[in-house]
């Protein structure tokens, strides 16, 4: 067993992941696993498949940097690194870590949470986390660090950001974080003990927050793009009726829906 905060981990019960590393702090869990990805290649190293959990993030980031409140002992936030399989659609990854994530909270909780895309979960317009993929290549390897950030425990205000929210504040009770952390490391490893790729972007459809004809706007590289929602193409891109046709969008945030 792994003490983690509020209580411990049984990591024999793992069949993929294999190594979990649990520290009371660190500035970021996925920029630790940048810095791992790097020794392991320079030093021509195997790498395992392994959890980086961290009690607390200072330098927490999202996607395109923007700075993620990870406070000690109100959230979890862990990053599972591992090397890619020959062959993975990497750009599903991230929008099946957030289906996983969102199916462990809604079983455990109750709470009505739906997936904003790419990876963000939400409860109505409050952001309740996020999941943040990263990946290097070098030569014929290619190493995958997923980042996931939950907000707990407390109130969505203490965060600083006015759209965020906790399990907390949604269903009126804590929640017991080491517990919570157990199930859905449960969930990423049976899921890639046995991956489902294809069927991915299909599963995401059904607990999106976006409905078929809903009017987004996504900002890309200093342009903004608008259109009806359409779902998912099988990569896990955006599909969108601009009026002029329709548009795939692999990249970008939406700035309205």
């Amino acid at each position: 067993m792994i003490g983690v905060v509020g209580g411990s981990l049984e990591p024999e019960r793992w069949q993929t992941l294999e190594n979990c590393v649990c520290l009371h702090a660190v500035p970021s869990s996925n920029g630790l696993a940048r810095e791992i990805i790097d020794v392991y290649f320079e030093e021509g190293l195997d790498l395992r498949t392994t959890v980086l959990v961290a009690e607390a993030q200072p330098g927490a980031y999202g996607r395109q940097g923007r700075r993620w409140e990870a406070p000690a002992g109100r959230g979890l936030y862990f990053t599972v690194l591992r090397p890619a399989v020959e062959g993975e659609p990497l750009s599903l990854v991230p929008i099946a870590a957030a289906r996983w994530t969102r199916a462990v909270l809604a079983e455990k909780t109750g709470a009505p949470i739906a997936l904003k895309w790419p990876n963000d979960l939400y409860v109505g317009r409050r952001k309740l986390g996020g999941v943040i993929a990263e990946s290097r290549t070098q030569g014929g390897d290619t190493a995958i660090a997923v980042g996931v950030g939950i907000n707990v425990l407390g109130k969505g205000e203490a965060l600083g950001l006015p759209e965020a929210t906790t399990l907390e504040e949604e269903t009126g009770r804590p929640t017991p974080l080491a517990a919570l952390l157990q199930a859905i490391l449960d969930r990423f490893d049976r899921e890639l003990s046995a991956p489902r790729w294809s069927e991915e972007a299909r599963e995401w459809e059904r607990v999106a927050a976006h409905r078929p004809g809903d009017r987004l706007t996504i900002h890309r590289n200093g342009e903004e793009i608008s259109g009806a929602y359409l779902g998912l193409d099988a990569s896990g891109f955006l599909r969108l009726d601009t009026g002029r046709g329709e548009t795939t969008v692999a990249t970008g945030e939406v700035a309205a829906w």
